[in-house]
């Protein structure tokens, strides 16, 4: 087993042998005397973790949200989502039309039923994404714009039909016509009349001058909302528009007036996905108005992706910004609420948009490939996350930045294919999000679905599924309760990174020439932006944390004793400048005053060079680990997560001075005293292990010197057998109790048990002597390969959960000499059963529009599925220490 140490020898600190396995349990399993202890943070109600609620046919009725409502608050669920979207065929009659009096109700029901639950209440601004609906008309929706290009030679032009193509002229209007030749650029839009251009060139011009004439049509109607529910079934907005965008909100106003109901917590908006709309109605006045000049005399540059294009796409990035979503924000509060926004996927700055609302949310799509020892894998059924460290970083940048407490993520979005996702695959890529400045993960998501459907019941057309239809449902609340803990220390305090890196958005922009939108999408971030990802990379790599800035947001930065500090307070050790440095020269004189006034200015990312302003964090350069640091009124406190295949069992110093220190587990809500002196700090995680330091400017008696503890170890007791196994909450039954010389999975055991879904018990005894208690401080198990979660019992005390890798539970005191008997419930995923289901040709998909669909979104069937290992798949041991 491979290992990671530092320069200096562990074992001059340790004067012993340590096993790979269990160094660990030096660092965080060992009691301590209450005088050291400290406690987690006291848990809010935004601690805990969220979930998009998909409303099918908004069909909700109240029993149902009653018990829907009681399951989530039950396992751990604080915030629901409420996003309306298509409906469940054959159900069309209970279907709820969007803003009706019957939905309002429904609403308002929802509301007393959440505060009943301890549940926050959020809802979209509308139905499927993006918005829009019924009410939007066509001169306020999405618009693209369509060029007519042609020319002539002479002195005048008679009759020159100016047409788009048939399919669009529906909806197509004409705005202006630009003739352009001889250095002069004339708008002849007064010369054009039933659709032709008849016009004479100025006095003197000569018969073999040639003219470029350009029409700009503007195309309405370019998108209606996807995923629409019933009543929500319309063109989408012109986002770009400022009236367009206030008649939406007035009309959602209306039916709360109407209605009486209160506003949601929180109104969300999902990523920007308004892939046509390249045009509004006002573009050349509000470009004259930004830019300094008039866009319709530079339609050929624009056309050419010259620089007009660069001042185009900021121009509709202002425009997105200002009368999207800063009004949208601005009518949330007037209402009481706060909003939560996607930005990515805008053609704006991302940075901008994200510090304009109250929580900014990044997203996750796919599952990141960290190569953990022991994660399950599974191939061809997963798709490579499109969102990597650097994406995960721009909504938390703005509102480290800007000072929001917090940042919220969509997570777990088609990590796997349906019915295939198990809860050691979440724990990864949450862990990536925390340590990049995430602390409100959302899941997406939860069907609303009638208690008493057949199963598999109401589901969303991508995975994840967190819901009661869902085995992994069963132990999700050890998931849950992981999210409250790591979230109420990474909500806690304030951000303490290193660096503020100015976003290239320039260098950008003028990519792409070939095309006039320009979408900042977490699909197309690795094409656009692939010098500014290796930066922030190498930023990490070389043992610092940066925040992203805008160049709006940096003209607000001050410098106060060689500190760059933000409007919001937060400070900075120094400016990263990456790319061209192409900016506008207000900024560049406004970096010049913070670089005079003692700021640390940087124009390349040289480690040594950097050094000059912050200290790098050896468990990233040396150890390889994913942290985040943040301050708080005693010190600090780290989140680490060991996202590499290697354990490490180390010895490095922090990059912050510190007296005393202690681990926390949020796994399972264990405090250890941490291990350190002058060297540094004992550091002890294997592969896929998570955990919390705090650190205190002043000294409490919670460390542990290097030589105070030496425990003896040993490579374990393998439990041999037999072992019984026997099945609960199972779906179909599984009648028969197997007894099993080995451990095994039981899909291959009989046909009931190949395709049955739920948990299986297995049971051994296990009888120790005296010789095996003696000199023992406590006792490991060690599950091996989980399929997929576990719930571990000794002589019939409940030790714990064991869901993610490495499966690995702390006995504490339950085994005891003579005979031990262990009982271990392992839950399998729903993928047996569903794949069962095709094969008898079940209909199942009933949900109307995309229905269900593969990673690739095509429709697909389960029926060729091999089976999925289901139970204990290795051998389990009892480890001493």
């Amino acid at each position: 087993m491979k290992h990671v140490f530092s320069l200096r020898s562990i074992s001059s600190l340790i004067n012993r042998s340590i096993p790979s396995l269990s160094l660990s349990f030096i660092i965080f399993h060992l009691s301590f005397s209450p005088a050291g202890a400290q406690s987690w943070p006291t848990p809010t109600a935004e601690a805990k973790p969220g979930t998009r609620w998909w409303w099918l046919g908004s069909a909700v009725d109240k029993e149902n949200l009653q018990w829907n409502l009681q399951e989530y608050a039950k396992h751990g669920i604080g915030a629901v989502e409420i996003t309306p979207i298509y409906g469940v065929q054959g159900n069309e009659a209970n279907n709820i039309p969007y803003l009706s009096d019957k939905w309002m109700e429904m609403l308002r029901y929802t509301q007393e039923q959440c505060r009943q639950n301890g549940i926050e209440l959020d809802m979209a601004t509308g139905t499927g994404w993006p918005f829009g609906g019924p009410w939007v008309p066509l001169e306020e929706s999405a618009c693209k714009v369509l060029f007519v290009d042609t020319a002539f030679t002479g002195n005048s032009v008679e009759g020159l039909r100016l047409e788009v193509p048939e399919r669009d002229r529906k909806y197509s209007r004409l705005q202006k016509v630009m003739v352009y030749g001889e250095d002069k650029a004339i708008d002849v839009t007064a010369a054009v009349g039933d659709g032709q251009l008849t016009w004479t060139a100025p006095q003197g011009t000569g018969d073999s001058s040639k003219w470029r004439v350009i029409a700009v049509f503007v195309r309405y109607g370019v998108m209606k909302v996807k995923r629409a529910a019933p009543g929500g079934e319309g063109l989408v907005i012109d986002h770009f528009d400022r009236q367009a965008v206030a008649n939406y909100l007035r009309h959602i106003e209306q039916a709360f007036e109407r209605t009486k109901t209160p506003y949601p917590h929180t109104f969300f908006n999902d990523s920007y996905e308004v892939s046509d709309a390249t045009w509004t109605p006002t573009l050349f006045e509000e470009f004259e108005k930004r830019r300094g000049y008039k866009l319709e005399e530079h339609l050929p540059e624009l056309l050419a992706g010259q620089s007009t294009l660069v001042d185009y796409r900021e121009t509709l990035g202002d425009l997105l910004l200002e009368n999207f979503t800063e009004q949208w924000t601005a009518w949330a509060h007037r209402h009481g609420a706060i909003t939560r926004n996607q930005a990515h996927g805008s053609p704006a700055n991302l940075i901008d948009c994200y510090a304009a609302v109250d929580i900014p949310e990044i997203e996750g799509f796919g599952l990141s490939e960290f190569g953990i020892k022991g994660l399950r894998t599974d191939p061809g059924k997963t798709r490579k996350n499109d969102s990597d460290y650097s994406m995960f970083k721009y909504a938390p940048s703005a509102a480290h930045v800007c000072g929001k407490p917090y940042t919220s993520s969509e997570t777990f979005t088609w990590l796997t294919e349906h019915f295939r996702t198990s809860l050691s695959q979440l724990k990864p890529d949450l862990d990536l999000m925390f340590c990049a400045g995430v602390n409100r993960m959302f899941f997406h998501g939860t069907c609303y679905s009638p208690r008493n459907d057949e199963w598999p019941g109401w589901k969303f057309y991508a995975s994840i599924d967190m819901s009661p239809t869902n085995t992994i449902w069963r132990d999700a609340p050890y998931f849950m309760q992981y999210v409250e803990r790591c979230q109420s220390f990474l909500q806690w305090g304030q951000p303490d990174n290193d660096f503020l890196v100015l976003l290239p958005v320039r260098d950008m922009w003028q990519k792409n020439p070939g095309r006039l939108l320009m979408q900042f999408s977490i699909h197309a971030m690795g094409s656009l932006a692939p010098e500014f990802i290796k930066t922030i990379l190498d930023i990490d790599r070389a043992g610092f944390d940066c925040d992203y800035i805008s160049e709006r947001l940096l003209m607000g930065v001050t410098c106060r004793d060689g500190m760059l500090v933000t409007k919001a307070g937060t400070h900075y050790k120094g400016l990263i400048i990456p790319g061209s440095g192409n900016m506008p020269e207000n900024v560049k004189a406004h970096i010049g005053q913070l670089k005079a006034q003692g700021a640390h200015i940087f124009y390349n990312i040289d480690a040594a060079t950097l050094r000059q302003a912050a200290t790098p964090e050896a468990i990233k350069t040396e150890c390889g680990l994913k942290a985040i640091r943040r301050s708080n009124p005693t010190g600090y406190h780290y989140f680490m997560a060991n996202l590499t295949p290697d354990d490490i069992n180390t010895i490095e110093p922090l990059a912050v001075d510190f007296k005393d220190a202690v681990w926390f587990n949020p796994l399972n809500g264990d405090t250890t005293p941490a291990t350190f002196d002058q060297h540094g700090l004992v550091i002890s995680l294997r592969s896929g292990e998570s955990r919390i330091l705090q650190t205190f400017n002043e000294a409490n008696g919670a460390h542990k010197s290097h030589d105070s503890h030496t425990p003896q170890w040993t490579d374990g007791i393998s439990l041999p057998g037999p072992w019984t196994l026997s099945f609960t909450e199972e779906a179909p039954k599984v009648e028969k109790t197997f007894t099993l010389d080995k451990l095994q999975t039981w899909e291959t055991l009989d046909e009931s048990a190949a395709v049955t879904m739920g948990t299986g018990i297995y049971t051994t005894h296990v009888r120790l002597s005296e010789k095996d208690i003696k000199g023992t401080t406590g006792w490991l198990i060690d599950l091996g390969d989980v399929r997929e979660s576990a719930r571990v019992y000794i002589n019939g005390e409940f030790i714990g959960c064991a869901w993610s890798v490495p499966f690995v539970l702390d006995c504490k005191n339950a085994l005891k000499k003579g005979d031990n008997e262990i009982r271990i419930e392992v839950t399998n995923l729903p993928a047996n059963r569903i794949a069962d289901l095709d094969r008898k040709g079940v209909k199942w998909r009933k949900m109307e529009e995309i229905n269900v669909v593969d990673i690739n979104y095509k429709k697909t069937t389960y029926n060729e599925w091999e089976p999925v290992p289901s139970g204990l798949n290795s051998e389990v041991r009892l480890i001493k220490y």
